[in-house]
């Protein structure tokens, strides 16, 4: 039996539920002046990943860069260079444009994750962190037994350099030796290997060389002294120094030679049949042409021929065939949690609330929902629904023809059956992801009526009325940097609405649902309001529950009580639950919690949506917000949900400090490592400070 009715002045008489007050600032986190009561606390860990410190995703470049076999080889001979084979080298370099004025992002050596093209010359790398070169010890070099071909030897042994970024230059998906393919080819640098034999030097670069003309531009150091700096180059390769004039190497790279490897158009009648050719020289002497081989792949490499007269003797080999490697876009490599955007696991730890009387006239105008937890940036749907006038309106159970949103992932979830006691009216749905086209983080929440009979139509054209909702927007971009104009609160305030003419098969709209079908022509900002807040590092784990009633940031929901429907006396009752991204697939983090499998054996995963039924499940998979308003709540053994409560008697004061820095001092992690991640430090003690200033109990 549920008591389903309540009046409005015992709404009003619950005063820790119903304010007057300044309303809350909608933005994922329970501020210390806000009238949150606690109402529920999750009693399942989390089987859809537990959001914790240190965690981010990114660094996804494709097949691993060692596993390129194939790429631009080269052999000189050592007394070119001026070495003998013993000596430490240092090898620098990046695939550059064919008039060597545009570098790529593909260096020899490190750079940021996701660090685009470097451009123009100037280039000064002793501003960029890391070293934008390797050091090779030749005395220790493998012995090079293979052939000049293109393809990497088993005699290189391991690589001297992996790539650590993605190739801004294209990415080669045809599989041709000559990289030109009908899609076009790429430029990247996978790997280096270094080997040697008692007369020659060969460096064999993994990875691709475009046939447009892209070149691969390898420095070498190998004498003390000298200059980081390039200047003026002479003689028929003078333009590949001379178009970088002013590039600045590390302080410890001071090169003396360059190889240079490009392809040319070494037919003028056809214009149509493109060879590798290279440069060699020294940067301080003639950089010559070496010449060029007879093309692409290992029956086509062998001497240079055709160069500068007394150019140095360089054997090439250059196939293009790899289609692995690094990829061809940004991998989206993310911040470390905890983060206010970025949460790498999706959980419902509590939820709390209160009602707030706007107007003072002892009738509720909105109601503030604020559930713990954390919302993964993979796309899991965070799926509510709101009961708000008895069992008069509503669906159970939910109805496949509702109104079209969220790509019809309502729809997806037609069939799930619902507690008796529950039959819901409106539904809207929070969720974050990285957009595939542009890289942005974003935010979005869509929402829906739910009607017994399904959505309006106009009786004489019979057009739908019902409108799918939805805003949302960009937040930061693939890195973790903010966007102009970030969307931090979706607060559904248009502009778009479709008028019905007659044309359209669906409604949409970028203002609240219910007061926007009532009239179209004049719709509502702010109706509904939704923000996340994805620092949350604590909570429940992916093994137990035990600090549920700690979170006091996640998703936080304002609706107006006019626009979710309430008849202003029936309970409010709230459902939700933790959705897979294609929303079919029903997580166990579910709002009023599930039994356990077994004894001491936590809930699973629930599945399809289709074939949930929560009236076969013990328990009642919702809460009755109002009623629980009316009780004052929940208690909560953990000592409020703010982690400046040290010594968890649910009130802030000079005792918290003191446990504090007594665990601090004493390598206590439980009850000073703030910020979870498991190291003791000064950002634990800001942590502590901002919880405590807070005053979140």
């Amino acid at each position: 039996m549920h008591i389903r009715k309540v009046t409005a002045a015992a709404l009003l008489a619950a005063s820790a539920g119903l304010a007057s007050a300044q309303p809350a600032t909608v933005d994922g986190v329970k501020d210390g002046a806000e009238p949150y009561v606690l109402l529920w606390a999750q009693n399942q860990p989390t089987a859809f990943g537990d959001a914790i410190a240190g965690q981010f995703t990114g660094g996804d470049f494709g097949d691993p860069p060692g596993d390129v076999t194939t790429g631009v080889e080269v052999q000189i001979e050592l007394v070119e260079l001026g070495l003998v084979g013993t000596e430490t080298i240092s090898i620098g370099g990046w695939v550059n444009s064919g008039d060597r004025t545009f570098k790529s992002n593909q260096i020899i050596g490190s750079l940021p994750v996701d660090t685009n093209h470097l451009g123009g010359a100037g280039t000064d790398f002793t501003a960029i962190a890391g070293d934008q070169h390797v050091v090779v010890n030749l005395s220790s070099a493998p012995t090079f037994s293979g052939t000049v071909d293109g393809a990497r030897d088993a005699s290189y042994g391991s690589a001297v350099f992996l790539q650590g970024n993605y190739t801004s230059f294209g990415n080669e998906t045809d599989g041709t030796t000559d990289g030109a393919g009908p899609n076009g080819g790429g430029s990247e640098i996978d790997a280096l290997y270094v080997a040697k034999t008692a007369t020659h030097l060969h460096i064999f670069v993994a990875g691709n060389l475009e046939f447009n003309g892209n070149a691969l531009d390898l420095y070498l150091d190998t004498a003390a002294g000298g200059s980081n700096a390039l200047a003026g180059g002479s003689g028929s390769g003078d333009f590949i120094v001379n178009a970088q004039g002013g590039t600045t190497f590390d302080a410890a790279m001071t090169p003396e030679y360059v190889i240079s490897v490009d392809s040319w158009d070494h037919d003028a009648d056809t214009n149509t049949v493109n060879v590798p050719r290279c440069y060699a020289g020294p940067i301080a002497g003639d950089i010559d042409d070496a010449g060029s081989i007879g093309g692409y792949g290992a029956g086509n490499a062998g001497a240079c021929t055709g160069g500068d007269a007394g150019a140095a003797a360089v054997t090439l080999g250059v196939d293009n065939s790899n289609i692995a490697g690094v990829i061809g876009s940004p991998s989206q490599a993310s911040p470390v949690s905890p983060d206010d955007n970025w949460a790498y696991g999706s959980e419902f730890d509590n939820v709390w609330a209160y009602l707030d009387d706007e107007d003072s006239d002892t009738v509720a105008d909105h109601l503030y929902i604020l559930v713990g937890g954390n919302t993964e940036i993979s796309g899991n749907k965070m799926n509510f629904f709101l009961d708000v006038d008895g069992s008069t309106e509503g669906q159970n159970p939910l109805r496949t023809d509702n109104p079209d949103i969220s790509f019809n992932g309502l729809n997806r979830m037609g069939d799930l059956i619902w507690d008796a006691g529950f039959v819901p009216d409106y539904w809207f749905n929070v969720n974050t992801n990285v957009d595939g086209g542009s890289g942005n983080l974003q935010n979005f929440t869509d929402a829906a009526v739910l009607r017994t009979d399904g959505p309006l139509f106009d009786l004489f054209s019979g057009s739908i009325l019902d409108y799918g909702a939805f805003f949302g927007g960009a937040l930061e971009d693939g890195v973790g940097t903010p966007v102009a104009m970030p969307l931090e609160l979706m607060d559904f305030s248009g502009p778009q609405i479709d008028i019905q003419d007659g044309t359209f098969a669906s409604l949409f709209t970028q203002y609240a649902p219910r007061t926007a079908q009532l009239d179209p022509n004049n719709p509502v900002a702010g109706l509904l309001q939704t923000a996340i807040n994805n620092s949350n590092t604590a909570g429940v784990t992916d093994s137990n529950a035990t600090g549920a009633c700690e979170v006091c940031t996640g998703i936080e929901i304002c609706i107006d009580l006019n626009e979710a429907g309430w008849d202003q006396s029936s309970d409010i009752l709230l459902a939700g639950f933790v959705n897979a991204g294609g929303f079919d697939f029903v997580s166990n983090q579910v709002i009023g919690g599930l039994p356990d499998d077994g004894p001491g054996v936590p809930a699973s995963n629930l599945g399809d949506p289709a074939f949930v039924d929560f009236s076969t499940i013990a328990g009642d998979q919702f809460i009755n917000i109002t009623a629980l308003l009316n009780s004052g709540g929940i208690t909560c053994d953990a000592g409020g949900c703010t982690f400046a409560d040290c010594d968890a008697n649910d009130a802030l004061n000079v005792d918290d400090i003191d446990c504090f820095v007594t665990a601090f001092l004493g390598g206590d992690l439980d009850h000073a490592d703030c910020d979870g991640n498991g190291v003791l430090n000064v950002d634990d003690i800001d942590c502590f400070v901002t919880s405590f200033l807070g005053g979140c109990l």
